[in-house]
């Protein structure tokens, strides 16, 4: 028994180096996804004179794979990128799509960190040529070709999105979580500072921090061969809205607020309910720029 477990880890390790010679490419066509209708129920609400003083956020996707052996550099620049600024300011997703075999889950791993929503929004974006890459609020930087780009270009523009240091949007969130049934309760409330005349969407996705699941890297992101004790953090695990978001309908002018109330969620068994945080952003259908983003932990 142990000879056979011994042969599957070195086949594994085999298949997973050969993978890494492909420089971490990954392709997948341009979709162009619908506009979805409003879920839950919009109410008018006044409004919250303490989100005046709101500081815009900078929303950062990293597309990323447990197969690819680069992909670790990309999480140090993350994390290197969160602790740059306030709690708070920068906020992380972690997404490992469903589109090529650098996210395949190992066979002795215990997590699938794979979603469709992961692939939804790669879709949405344009597709990626490579890993790691991620957008910086989904925007279309000056002399870029597309919304993703490569890691080593995310510091530089998350310092130049915090030069537009007011949102249009102002948001809050509300909710309350039932630890006996796991089920979540959420409002968004929306304001805004500024007249909006474009169509706009919400998002609501829920990440995970400290999940343990193996991981090939390079010695760069501290990590040799496959770590089987590494510790993945920021990863989305699902959405509550569809993956492009939810129609915003309210007004979307000073002097009125709306509040979104989504369906409950029950937080799946074998998530760490401790290490969940709810993140939230608005986002311009026509340019897919992030206008705002907020976190908050679960609990």
């Amino acid at each position: 028994m142990k000879s056979l477990i011994k042969n599957s880890l070195a086949l594994s390790i085999l298949f997973s180096a050969a993978i890494s010679f492909q420089s971490c490419e990954e392709k997948c066509p341009n979709v162009n996804l619908t506009n979805p209708p409003v879920t839950g129920d919009t109410i008018s609400v006044p409004l919250d004179p303490s989100l005046s003083a709101q500081k815009r956020n900078v929303m950062v996707e990293d597309f990323t794979g447990v197969r690819c052996i680069n992909c670790p550099d990309g999480h140090v620049i993350a994390e290197s990128i969160i602790n740059s600024y306030s709690s708070g300011r920068v906020v992380v997703i972690a997404e490992h799509d469903t589109l090529g075999l650098l996210t395949g889950p190992y066979l002795f791993g215990h997590h699938d960190l794979r979603t469709k929503e992961a692939k939804d929004i790669i879709e949405l974006l344009g597709g990626i040529s490579s890993k790691p890459i991620g957008d910086i609020d989904r925007k279309l930087f000056t002399g870029e070709t597309t919304i993703p780009v490569g890691s080593a270009k995310w510091v530089g523009y998350v310092a130049q999105e915090m030069l537009d240091s007011v949102p249009k949007v102002q948001m809050k969130m509300e909710s309350q979580y039932d630890n006996a049934n796991r089920i979540l309760t959420l409002g968004v409330t929306l304001q805004f500072a500024t007249p909006i005349s474009n169509n706009l969407n919400m998002s609501v996705m829920l990440t995970e921090s400290g999940i343990i699941e193996p991981q090939l890297g390079g010695p760069n992101g501290g990590v040799t061969g496959i770590d089987t004790f590494y510790v993945h953090q920021h990863v989305l695990r699902d959405m509550i809205t569809p993956s492009i978001g939810m129609s915003v309908i309210g007004t979307k002018t000073p002097g009125h607020a709306t509040k979104y109330v989504l369906p409950d969620y029950t937080i799946p068994a074998s998530w760490n309910a401790d290490s969940v945080h709810i993140v939230t952003f608005v986002t311009d259908t026509d340019s897919l720029n992030v206008l705002q983003v907020i976190e908050k932990s679960l609990k």
